[in-house]
C-alpha cells in the first residue's frame, strides 16, 4: 500500500515505520482503516458528504470506544498513541474545520434532531434553523 508522504509527515517516524514496514495482510487491513481515518480528519474538501466523513473521523478520534481500541490494536498501535497523534495534529493547526464545513455539521446535527422529534411543533422549529443556514 502506498501513502501520501504529506500524511507519512505528519504522522511522525514512529506510525509512519510501522505503516511501512512489512505487515501480514490482516495487520496491514487495520492500519489502513486508521489511514483512512487521518485522510478524512484532515481533508480540507468543504464538500457535504466529505465534512460528513471528516467529522464522524474525528468523533472517532476525539472520543475513542472499544472498537477503535481494537482496531489500533489490531493495526499494531496503542489507541493512546493514535489519540495523541491526532489531537497534536489538531493543537498544530493540521485538523481545522473550514465555515463551509462546520454549517454542514449543523445542517447534519439539526436533520438529525428533526427526524428524532415527535411533534410537529418541534419539528417546524427545527426546520426554521436548518433553512436559516447560509449555504
Amino acid at each position: 500500500m502506498t501513502y501520501s508522504p504529506r500524511l507519512l509527515r505528519l504522522l511522525g517516524t514512529d506510525i509512519s515505520h510501522e505503516l511501512l514496514s512489512n505487515k501480514p495482510s490482516e495487520v496491514r487491513l487495520f492500519q489502513a482503516i486508521l489511514v483512512q481515518a487521518f485522510e478524512d480528519a484532515l481533508n480540507p474538501n468543504p464538500s457535504k458528504i466529505e465534512t460528513y466523513q471528516k467529522i464522524d473521523a474525528h468523533n472517532w478520534f476525539t472520543y475513542p470506544d472499544p472498537v477503535f481500541d481494537k482496531i489500533c490494536w489490531l493495526a499494531g498501535f496503542d489507541p493512546e498513541m493514535i489519540t495523541d497523534r491526532y489531537k497534536k495534529l489538531q493543537a498544530t493547526g493540521q485538523v481545522t474545520f473550514t465555515g463551509l464545513q462546520k454549517k454542514w455539521i449543523k445542517y447534519r446535527n439539526l436533520y438529525k434532531d428533526y427526524r428524532s422529534n415527535k411533534t410537529s411543533e418541534e419539528k417546524r422549529e427545527i426546520m426554521k434553523k436548518i433553512k436559516e443556514i447560509d449555504f
